[in-house]
């Protein structure tokens, strides 16, 4: 009889002390509510796990270091400045390398095969670049998680569902054949980045450049669960062609209706039905492999944890029994 693998949701109180101020979209009381959503709905199948350890500190970040300029990782960690804030702040800098640090320690049970589905809703820092920050993101554990998964066998895709570009995923993995798939807003942040045809923006269309494996589904600046839709049904044609054997999922809840950071219209009934359409992908290619971030989120005390423990739950019990 098989052993039913459980969920591990990342959080630790560690997670509360990363603070951009009281005023700021970030709130990371969304987490901490996350966590306790998932709790609730599924009850002792979700573990509930500590992002970070003192011994564990080392490995975490040379993670970090691994994909990030070491002059950056040293400005942020020893000298607690960033384009966010600046000062001595040494509570962000460990709030920092815990939120890495969890997606860390949900890759190495992943590969160890302990669990099947993870969620870390401070995980998916998606704009972070090599050597700088960007949109709230400092360093870029979903692109680490992606290379540390090709390094140990796995074919992993990177799918992302934030209303905001995952651009910085996006040139992290340039240099591989990770293929990244955005859905978001074509309109709004980030508007520099190669993720849009300039021509186009303010209409749905498909951006992607043959030479690389980076492929971009911009939606109009008010689309709600149909256009949503649409882009999935774009988004599965590649998938069903790549057949990663592992999906990388940024769960960003930021096209929420009444997000304060974009004016799109989704709704849970659409997040679950995304949520679906990665079961049915992850079920056929990936023996029920999905790993989680939380990526964006700016309702933090009702809509972004509603949206998270949704998709979460969705995911998990539809892959439960995937061979």
């Amino acid at each position: 009889m098989k052993t039913k693998l459980p969920l591990h949701t990342v959080f630790g109180q560690i997670y509360l002390d990363w603070s951009l101020g009281e005023t700021h979209p970030m709130q990371p009381i969304r987490a901490k509510l996350a966590a306790d959503f998932i709790r609730a709905d599924l009850g002792s199948d979700a573990l509930v796990i500590e992002p970070i350890s003192e011994e564990l500190k080392p490995e975490i970040r040379a993670a970090i270091e691994s994909i990030h300029d070491l002059d950056y990782v040293s400005t942020v960690l020893d000298e607690y400045r960033d384009g966010h804030w600046d000062g001595e702040n040494p509570g962000n800098a460990a709030a920092l390398l815990a939120m890495f640090g969890g997606t860390y320690k949900l890759v190495k049970s992943l590969i160890a095969g302990e669990i099947k589905v993870g969620f870390n809703p401070q995980g998916a820092k998606h704009h972070a670049m090599k050597s700088h920050s960007s949109g709230f993101c400092v360093f870029n554990d979903f692109a680490w998680a992606a290379r540390e998964l090709e390094s140990k066998g796995f074919r992993p895709l990177y799918l992302d569902w934030d209303i905001h570009a995952g651009d910085g995923v996006q040139a992290m993995l340039a240099d591989t054949d990770i293929p990244t798939i955005s859905i978001h807003n074509g309109v709004i942040f980030p508007s520099s980045s190669p993720t849009r045809d300039r021509d186009q923006v303010g209409k749905r269309h498909f951006f992607h450049n043959p030479d690389q494996h980076w492929y971009n589904i911009n939606l109009t600046n008010t689309d709600g669960d149909e256009g949503f839709a649409w882009a999935m049904d774009a988004a599965t044609e590649i998938i069903e062609e790549y057949q990663p054997d592992i999906i990388l999922l940024a769960a960003g809840a930021d096209g929420h209706v009444g997000s304060p950071l974009a004016d799109n219209q989704f709704t849970q009934a659409g997040y679950k039905s995304a949520a679906e359409r990665v079961v049915e992908l992850a079920n056929k290619f990936a023996s029920g492999r999905v790993l989680i971030g939380g990526a964006g989120g700016y309702q933090p005390y009702k809509e972004t944890p509603e949206t998270w423990a949704n998709v979460v739950g969705t995911i998990y019990r539809g892959t439960l029994g995937a061979e």
